[in-house]
């Protein structure tokens, strides 16, 4: 999207205020699992992550700390205070790519937190050859900034040096770090 039709911070703040997600909400949470469940097929008991653009509620860090994951949360509106100095086992970035204004910027930042061997599990919905993007629901949200193609996801993985280790060409990709 071009910058001059991005929200201001102040509307865009407001907008994600209006999510009703939480950990009562059965459908959001069954929407996560999504990612969880096969992400946990690469992650063991007592490892430590991060829910990165987790929103007014960290409901991703409940969901796997029940899984016996140690799971801080970020998100630059509600926890905007991230521990650039620490390492984590795991990033969840769930639902935020898309809303990335220096895609550049926050996988660098990303990967200066990923452990060597780290798990990065994305959730976006993919553009693909069959998208129309003109009657594409999914980029009416105005604070839905970019988009991602496998193409784009290869880009990631050579650039910034990750192995792609599931994909469900929907929306869920998951990539272990070099």
């Amino acid at each position: 999207m071009d910058e001059k039709d991005h929200l201001v911070a102040d509307e865009e703040k407001k907008r994600y205020s209006f999510h009703q997600n939480n950990i009562e909400n059965e459908g959001y949470v069954q929407f996560l699992n999504r990612i969880i469940e096969p992400a946990m097929q690469y992650l063991s008991e007592g490892m430590t992550g991060i829910d990165y653009g987790c929103g007014p509620n960290p409901v991703l860090a409940q969901l796997t700390e029940k899984k016996g994951l140690k799971c801080d949360y970020y998100d630059p509106f509600f926890f905007p205070e991230i521990n650039t100095g620490r390492k984590y086992d795991f990033v969840f970035a769930t639902e935020c790519f898309e809303h990335f204004f220096s895609p550049a910027e926050e996988l660098k930042q990303i990967c200066k937190i990923l452990n060597t061997g780290g798990i990065l599990g994305i959730m976006t919905e993919f553009v693909t050859d069959k998208t129309n993007f003109c009657n594409w629901y999914y980029k009416n949200d105005p604070t839905h900034v970019c988009f991602y193609s496998d193409k784009s996801i290869g880009y990631i993985c050579k650039t910034y040096g990750f192995n792609e280790l599931y994909n469900d060409n929907k929306r869920v990709i998951i990539l272990r770090k070099k």
